[in-house]
């Protein structure tokens, strides 16, 4: 009968899986609120919804297609009129001055601020509730459209402009033309807008999912490294352990004792310092004439794993049982083909999970590859906390996605230490 996990493992799963897709749904919903900007006659940074912003105030407002209205234009550097990076001011004017000559803005004003809000009608416009007023200017006749909104002190502002002597049956209709496509919306929340800020706006979370390709890649190709030097220093460490009282004087043994001393000093050197300084030691001095960031840190990396897989499979070559050489000795094998086909392969089978635990740990300590440029996962956390100025939100997120790897993989070993368990029997 096959055995049942624990019950609290299965209800963790469940309420992870829950919590991811709640905040999937949750800034799913503001994944098109965006920031517009009209630049060279074009709107920027198009997406459904649109911010109208005024002082300490903010309203989004949905319209339906950012090429609207029809045969405008967007003003060429419409004026920021807050002068901060949130544009609240979008103006357009009629392609053909002749046949379309009037100009449509859209922006945002506190309610407090409105001085002729009172000398408006109230009305209905393309089944929008608000104040309509109109004046006469050096412009032209204006048509004010004071739209409500989702805040008491804000209001959403459709302005009309026409050559003077228009009827206001035409301001009407061309304040029908933007007020149809507007939908006041609510404001984003602190924790939505921040989420916004640091993976939306911009496509910031690329630098995550770039910077997680690249972590992957260097703890591959570290493991893949740290194994076959690790196995090397092993069977040297272990053949030495193993054969220097019977071994005979010679060159055989010289050279033994030589290449047993110097894994000794490489296990001394690379398990002694800490793995930040071996990586830019290579990066700045030993490779200084490379700028291959992500080949200097899979090789630093590998070189480092290597010390310890290094004594991970030593330990498992000394605990298989001294008649198994003596078996392969018996077949006519001599000692090399006596350990590569017959204890390494017993070897990589007990100290395979041991192994799997290593690539975790290395997984975790590739985080430090940003100290010689390497755009890792870590370091595009970094560049968005430094273009944003926002810490929270980045650092949880690298946190959450080592978490959820290291979860993964940590699951992987259990089922193959089962597996390898279930092969004994």
């Amino acid at each position: 009968m096959k055995k049942k996990g624990p019950l609290w493992i299965k209800i963790c799963a469940v309420l992870a899986v829950l919590a991811v897709a709640a905040a999937a749904c949750y800034f799913a919903v503001f994944y098109h609120a965006d920031v517009l900007k009209i630049e060279n006659g074009k709107v920027s940074g198009a997406k459904s919804t649109w911010l109208i912003a005024q002082e300490d105030s903010a309203a989004y407002v949905k319209l339906a297609d950012v090429n609207l209205p029809k045969n405008f234009t967007a003003v060429k550097n419409a004026p920021d009129t807050d002068g901060d990076a949130v544009t609240t001011f979008f103006m357009y004017q009629g392609k053909d001055a002749e046949k379309q000559p009037g100009t449509l803005l859209v922006f945002g004003q506190a309610a407090s601020r409105i001085t002729d809000l009172n000398q408006g009608k109230e009305t209905e416009i393309a089944g929008q509730s608000g104040v309509l007023l109109f004046r006469d200017g050096e412009e032209g006749r204006t048509a004010l459209f004071y739209m409500a909104s989702p805040y008491d002190d804000l209001r959403i502002v459709v302005q009309a402009t026409l050559p003077a002597g228009a009827s206001d049956e035409d301001l009407t209709a061309l304040v029908a033309v933007m007020a149809e496509k507007v939908t006041p919306g609510k404001q984003l929340s602190a924790i939505a807008a921040d989420f916004k800020l640091n993976f939306l706006d911009d496509d910031r979370w690329q630098y995550l999912w770039n910077g997680l390709g690249v972590t992957l890649s260097i703890t591959l190709g570290a493991v893949a490294l740290g194994i076959v030097i690790g196995v090397l220093v092993a069977m040297v460490r272990s053949t030495w352990d193993q054969t220097q009282e019977t071994m005979r004087k010679g060159l055989g043994r010289t050279v033994m004792h030589l290449l047993n001393s110097i894994c000794n000093v490489y296990l001394t050197v690379i398990r002694g310092t800490p793995v930040v300084i071996q990586l830019m030691i290579a990066y700045y001095i030993i490779l200084a004439s490379s700028r291959d960031g992500v080949m200097v840190a899979t090789l630093s990396f590998g070189i480092n794993s290597g010390a310890y897989v290094a004594e991970i499979i030593r330990g498992g070559i000394m605990s298989i049982d001294k008649g198994q050489m003596e078996a392969g000795r018996s077949l006519g094998f001599d000692y090399m083909k006596t350990m590569w086909y017959v204890i390494i392969p017993q070897t990589m089978k007990n100290v395979l999970p041991a192994l799997a635990n290593e690539f975790i740990v290395l997984l975790k300590e590739t985080s430090v590859a940003g100290y010689v440029a390497v755009k890792d996962l870590t370091k595009g956390g970094d560049i968005i906390r430094g273009v944003t100025y926002s810490a929270f939100m980045p650092l949880l997120a690298v946190a959450a996605i080592y978490l959820v790897m290291v979860m993964f993989f940590t699951w992987l070993v259990g089922k193959l230490e089962r597996r390898l368990r279930s092969s004994d029997h």
